[in-house]
């Protein structure tokens, strides 16, 4: 997922605000870890290599795994995480469901 700065269907960032609002495609080709990580370096105005290391402040394997729809079809619609990751607090909900923002 590419995160822009334009509302596209159910994402939103809001530069000024510095919060972003972004739901993860399961069926898409990229990972939840790319649309955490994407979405952060948007806001941040920086490159996603600059972005701290996700897997310093949780697994992605099992972060990925927690929230994927079960038995490859159904959708998951319960249950949530929040982490850190650089100045942004991230919580990642069930639905795929992102909201990023930055820590005050």
């Amino acid at each position: 997922m590419t995160v822009t700065p334009d509302d596209h269907g159910r994402s939103r960032i809001d530069r000024e605000r510095k919060t972003a609002f972004v739901s993860h495609d399961w069926a898409g080709t990229d990972s939840l870890t790319t649309t955490i990580v994407s979405t952060v370096a948007e806001l941040s105005g920086s490159d996603p290599t600059d972005v701290e290391r996700l897997y310093d402040r949780i697994d992605p394997e099992s972060l990925e795994a927690l929230f994927a729809p079960a038995n490859s079809a159904a959708n998951r619609n319960t249950g949530q995480v929040s982490f850190q990751l650089d100045a942004y607090t991230v919580t990642v909900h069930a639905t795929g469901d992102i909201v990023v923002a930055r820590v005050a």
